[in-house]
Order: C-alpha cells, then structure tokens, then sequence
C-alpha cells in the first residue's frame, strides 16, 4: 500500500493514466520515483518545460501527509492495472485507466449498466422502481452517481441488499452532489463500491462526465437506457456499449415525447433489444430465475466451453487465468463464460479469485 500511496501522489501533482503506462511500464517503484523527482527525470520521459514547471511546484506546496491522511480516514483502495482485483473488462479496451481509487470492493461479477437523461419524469420512475430490483438479483447495478435519476438506482439496489457500483466524476473523497453523501455512506456501510479514476482533490466539471460515462460502459457486460433525449449523457454510454460490442437494451415510450427519442430510436434501429419486463433480458441469455429446485435440475451448459470450465472447476478450485491456460482459451472469453455461468448458479467465486460449482 505505500509504495501505491505515491502513486496517488504522483497523480495529485498532474501527471497522467496515460503517463504513468510509459512511466512504470518496466519498473512500478512508485516511491522512488517520486522522491528522486527532477526536471531531468521528467524530460526523459517527453514532459515539456511548462509541465515540468507545474508538477515541480506542486510537488513543494502540498503536503504529502495531508494526502495521505485523506487515503486513510476514507479507507480508499489504490488499484492498479497490474492488480488481481483490477476489473477484467477494463482491461480489454484501448485507454484503460492506470489506477483507480475505489472504496470498498470490485470484482469481477457480471455487471449492467444503468444510464439515462437526468430529469426525470414520473413513467421513467416507475420503471426504475420495476426494472432495478429485479435486475439487482442477476448482476450488479452500475451507474454515474448524478442526483435522481442514477441515485433512483442505486437506491432500488441497495434497499433490498444488492449490491451496486457507483463511478463518480470527482476524486472520491468529494461528496458531490452533497445531497447524495447519505447514499454515498450507505454504499461503503454496506461494502458495495465507489469508483473514481480522477486524482485527488479533482472537483466536479463537464469534462468529467463523459470520461466517468466511458467507465460506466466499459465495467459493463450490459448497457440498458432507461431514457434518452435527443442531447443526453447517456448516449455516450450506449454509443460506447455498441462499439464494444455490449448488448444494448432500452425501454420504450410515447412517439411524441422528447424523453423517449433516443431510446425509441435504439429500439427502431436494431441497435438495442427492446425491454418491457426484466425477463425480457435474462431470456436473451437463457438465465434461470433462482428457486430450491436449481440445484437439483441438470445442468444446461450453453456450449462446450462452459461444460469444460465446469469439469475443470468440479475437482480443484481455479483463477480465470488458470482456467484461460488449461483450456487455451483468451481470458476475455474465459471472463465472459464465467460471468454467465455466475449468474446462472452453475458456479461461484470463492476464496482468492477462485471459481468453483455451486
């Protein structure tokens, strides 16, 4: 953890994700790094002379212990991409961040993404209140952590114990919006998560927004759009799921309101799967809902790589990584299996990141 702490410093005196890659690609001593810090060092490594000037002085103005007091009075994780716990989606994609501050827990469970615009109407709250819960029961429920309409979902989750993520656009020891801090406490008391991947003391801005809605999109196997004006946040969430290559779903309303535009649009265009109850989406992926006689049914494998990740798990308990080398399969496959296979309690994660059947 201390050698991570510097980390999180280095990043609070504006040096980048994208920096730290070529920064700590052969080497992650953190600590050393940063108390052996020059303009020489920083040249090296292509920062021009007014960066330089920048991150020299703030280096000399903080202070580190108050930094540090901060990581520790909130309990914040500092995950790196080289990580376990690292998400395994992000992983995947071209611009993963480097280092993510999380309080509490992530893992690599099956997760849907819940986006939609930010004013609310009454048809959409009633959705919410239908959709969400039951969809807590299958996947964790990840959103952006604006007032209402994503606060909606992390409440409906959290009130009947399921677990949910919310990714914020602020460092994470900023209550914004304030009125949100007793939601924010709730999710910690409960162990689920909160995610930023900005540095510390990073207020709230626009240009945060769509930067928080990317990690949405990418922590997600799913992406469902509960509403969608014309101009709204959320679309950049549901144009990255579909470059992706993540189902898209969305929930349809009137023709002639402005707040059903983009979803009814989805919905026309082929590109997002229209959805009118939950089972709507279990069934595109053949997902059992949970009763006593589950476990005494015979198990329907979906193809030959779920049946030998099950063989493999029935004798000795197993990493995805472990299983991606015994069956020479990528571990994005690997990941995606073993996520399905979750979700329709034919296995389980155990001790250590170790899967084994249910």
């Amino acid at each position: 953890m201390q050698q991570k702490i510097y980390l999180a410093l280095l990043h609070t005196i504006w040096i980048t994700q994208k920096k730290f890659f070529t920064i700590f690609e052969k080497n992650q001593n953190y600590r050393e790094f940063y108390e052996k810090l020059d303009s020489k060092t920083l040249k090296s490594f292509d920062f021009n002379d007014k960066q330089i000037e920048v991150i020299l002085d703030r280096k000399n103005k903080f202070s580190t212990d108050f930094i540090i007091k901060k990581l520790e009075e909130r309990e914040v994780n500092i995950v790196t991409i080289f990580d376990e716990n690292y998400p395994e989606l992000l992983k995947q994609i071209p611009n993963s961040p480097y280092v993510m501050y999380v309080r509490w827990n992530l893992d690599n469970s099956p997760k849907i993404a819940v986006v939609w615009s930010r004013h609310i109407t009454s048809y959409w709250e009633k959705v919410i209140e239908k959709i969400v819960p039951e969809l807590s029961k299958y996947f964790i429920i990840v959103s952006g952590w604006a007032y209402w309409c994503d606060t909606k979902a992390h409440t409906e989750s959290i009130n009947i114990w399921n677990k949910t993520i919310s990714v914020i656009w602020t460092w994470i020891d900023i209550d914004y919006p304030t009125w949100n801090k007793k939601l924010y406490d709730k999710i910690v008391e409960l162990w689920w998560a909160v995610i930023s991947i900005f540095p510390i003391w990073e207020p709230w801005n626009t240009y945060n927004f769509p930067i928080r809605n990317e990690i949405v999109a990418w922590l997600s196997v799913w992406t469902i759009v509960v509403e969608a004006k014309e101009k709204s946040w959320s679309l950049i969430t549901a144009n990255l799921a579909l470059e992706l290559w993540r189902d898209l779903f969305a929930i349809p309303w009137e023709i002639f309101k402005s707040n059903s535009n983009w979803c009814n649009n989805l919905i026309y265009s082929w590109n997002a799967k229209i959805v009118r109850k939950t089972s709507d989406i279990l069934e595109e992926y053949n997902i059992k809902t949970w009763n006593q006689e589950t476990k005494t049914t015979k198990i329907i494998f979906a193809d030959k790589i779920e049946e030998e990740i099950y063989n493999n798990l029935i004798t000795q308990s197993l990493t995805m990584d472990e299983l991606a080398k015994i069956l020479a399969i990528g571990i994005s496959t690997i990941s995606f299996k073993i996520s399905m296979m979750e979700i329709n309690w034919i296995v389980k994660k155990g001790l250590w990141g170790k899967y084994e059947v249910v």
